[in-house]
């Protein structure tokens, strides 16, 4: 009881936080791209303010008390264990496809293809890749996935550890 008052409490804190224009971070893709997303969807803009929407897209390139370590901290680090040569196109593809995740993600929850467990599954994966080969398998298969979703043609349901196991030889969460 006492961790729901809390949660709720810091959830609604979160939501109070204004967003400048001004203040939007240089390092994410620019708010026109979000705002856009959010007007493009007429439905979502009924269950949620563009406030809101704009504050979900933050918390998740910044972490939230639930998942603390946002996209930013996880393409910082992925990019950093790459090669060298690699990490200029690694950062490029990283951003595009934090911004198509970010965008669909940041909706309210009953309206959109992309949940917080497929952004857990992500994570873990692009955690536990090993090896340049295995890494550019896994963005591409997150990439797909991501397309397929926000293109209807596969369903919440089928983004599991058992896909990602299976396709890239991992052991994501074992006997968990």
């Amino acid at each position: 009881m006492k961790f729901g008052l809390i949660s709720l409490f810091c959830l609604t804190l979160l939501t109070c936080r204004s967003i400048d224009t001004a203040d939007w971070p240089a390092s994410l893709p620019s708010q026109d791209y979000f705002v856009e997303a959010y007007e493009a969807d007429a439905v979502n803009q009924e269950l949620q303010s563009r406030q809101e929407y704009l504050q979900w897209i933050l918390s998740f390139y910044d972490g939230t008390v639930v998942a603390p370590t946002g996209w930013e901290a996880m393409q910082s680090m992925v990019v950093q264990n790459a090669a060298p040569e690699q990490r200029s196109k690694l950062n490029a593809q990283l951003f595009e496809l934090g911004g198509q995740i970010a965008a669909e993600w940041a909706k309210e929850n009953s309206g959109r293809a992309i949940d917080s467990r497929m952004l857990s599954i992500w994570g873990s994966v692009l955690q536990l890749v090993a090896g340049p080969e295995q890494l550019y398998a896994a963005i591409q298969l997150i990439r797909a996935d991501t397309e397929g979703l926000l293109n209807r043609e596969l369903l919440g349901d089928e983004i599991n550890d058992a896909r990602y196991e299976e396709r890239l030889g991992l052991q994501l969460f074992g006997d968990f």
